[in-house]
């Protein structure tokens, strides 16, 4: 952050004009915090009624509708307005920074922060030497990025070179030096991790995968966990005088989520300047999500049920035997060059219109250009500053999400699953959370080669289960080719 979180509280109170017991709960932290205590204590109340065997009591059905519903209220409505105004703050921190830098500020101390903003936080005390500065940085983001990627870079010098002098920075500054450590499991030393790299990591891999960004996302508190789901209401009918009522229930299943282990390797040189632990944060958190992402992209939308997705069945395995909520595109409309406004639209036609459904497309960007893209033009209107401007991906009055590995073939193609996808990710799919990054290293692995060998793992799972079957569409459906 870039503010101590009682500085950013005294200031949004006053803002707002509300007492500081309520701008309490309109900060990050402590909305998130309290979306955990409501997971918690819903995840208690199911693992309970699984381990005695039972389904929940009416009393427990309730509580957990209320528990999730609180969660829901929190995550869509009260984190982002708490989200929207740390941004202000941080923007405004911001212009103060480039006012200096416009000024001439060659100190090396541009990015600190005024003396009516120090705090206690590790961000704010940092001082970083001039000569280490990197101001075009790919993956640390915001006023605070330079201070961030510094005390990831010395963490990093310490835990994974042994460099005495960064070791004894991080001891200096309250940070733990050990080989092998994680961002989201506190049992397994989650809290040691400086906050500023893991949530690097946590918000690039949001930022680069698709899926993740759109799905819902459960915290898991066990590597095993059932979340009931409400699949049907009670049923209304017509009764006479004097008859009697027939009674009817809520319908009620579970989904399941197995966390899954994932891991990535890379080699490291050993050799590194000081003056470069910047940089070196910088490009490993980008690395590292990078190939995260992706990976839970492919489990997401290609998962076959196979280990090269780690048993997962994504978007396309799931639709391919849901038939009903897949279009066929027209007789010749075999390439994403062919295909015309009717096979778009009928997709809109074919998705149910569910309580509070966000429908958005998903497509990858080769076939977005040739077919969104190529309708759009054609459709006329252009005018110079739409061609040479940049233009937000919308078509047919819905986002477009590019999804990389999704198809991407221009010729002609036959029997083809999933062009296209359009719905409610969110309704159709959940990933369940388990662990974070955790970074561990070994001086041995390529030894010859005089380089370190860094391995990332997080453990996850996602479970497809809104996508309807053979007689009702959910809420994903799917553009296929003909003679699919």
């Amino acid at each position: 952050m870039l503010i101590s979180q009682q500085n950013l509280l005294t200031r949004i109170s006053a803002r707002l004009g509300v007492p500081m017991r309520i701008a309490a709960n309109l900060s990050v932290k402590a909305i998130q915090e309290r979306m955990g205590e409501m997971h918690d204590k819903a995840t208690a109340l199911a693992a309970l009624a699984e381990e005695e065997d039972r389904d929940l009591t009416e009393e427990q059905k309730a509580e957990f509708d209320r528990l999730m519903d609180e969660y829901r209220r929190l995550e869509e409505k009260e984190l982002p307005r708490a989200r929207w105004l740390e941004d202000k703050e941080a923007e405004l921190a911001q212009r103060r920074i480039d006012a200096r830098i416009r000024d001439g500020d060659t100190s090396g101390r541009a990015g600190e922060l005024d003396e009516d903003d120090e705090s206690s936080d590790l961000v704010s005390r940092v001082r970083v030497p001039y000569q280490a500065r990197v101001l075009d940085l790919k993956s640390f983001r915001g006023p605070t990025a330079v201070e961030e990627a510094y005390i990831s870079g010395q963490w990093l010098l310490a835990n994974f070179y042994g460099r005495s002098e960064a070791a004894n920075w991080c001891r200096d500054h309250g940070l733990s030096v050990r080989g092998s450590l994680a961002t989201a499991d506190n049992n397994k030393g989650g809290v040691l991790v400086p906050e500023e790299f893991g949530r690097t990591i946590i918000r690039l891999v949001e930022e680069y995968g698709t899926f993740r960004r759109k799905a819902y996302i459960w915290p898991m508190a066990s590597d095993t966990t059932t979340v009931p789901r409400q699949i049907s209401d009670v049923t209304a009918y017509f009764v006479g005088e004097n008859d009697e009522i027939t009674a009817s229930d809520p319908g009620f299943d579970s989904i399941r989520l197995t966390a899954r282990k994932m891991a990535a390797l890379c080699k490291w040189p050993t050799e590194i300047d000081e003056d470069s632990v910047v940089s070196v944060a910088d490009l490993l958190a980008r690395s590292i999500a990078y190939s995260f992402a992706v990976k839970e992209d492919q489990c997401g939308f290609l998962g076959t049920g196979t280990s090269t997705y780690g048993g997962i069945s994504g978007l396309i395995t799931e639709l391919t035997t849901a038939t009903a909520s897949t279009v066929t595109a027209a007789t010749g409309n075999t390439a994403f060059s062919t295909l015309d406004l009717t096979d778009f639209e009928s997709m809109i036609g074919k998705l149910p219109m569910f309580p509070g459904i966000n429908p958005e497309w998903y497509i990858s960007k080769a076939g977005w250009a040739a077919s969104m893209m190529r309708l759009a033009d054609a459709a006329g209107g252009n005018t110079a500053d739409v061609i040479e401007g940049m233009r937000r991906p919308m078509f047919l009055g819905f986002p477009v999400n590019f999804v990389q590995c999704m198809n991407s073939t221009l010729t002609a193609q036959t029997s083809t699953y999933g062009l296209c996808y359009f719905g409610d990710l969110r309704m159709a799919a959940m990933m369940g959370t388990r662990r974070g990054l955790s970074l561990a290293m070994s001086e041995d692995r390529y030894f010859e080669y005089d380089q370190l060998a860094i391995k990332g793992t997080e453990r996850f799972d996602i479970n497809i289960h809104d996508v309807g079957d053979t007689s009702s569409a959910g809420a994903m459906v799917m553009l296929a080719t003909p003679g699919s």
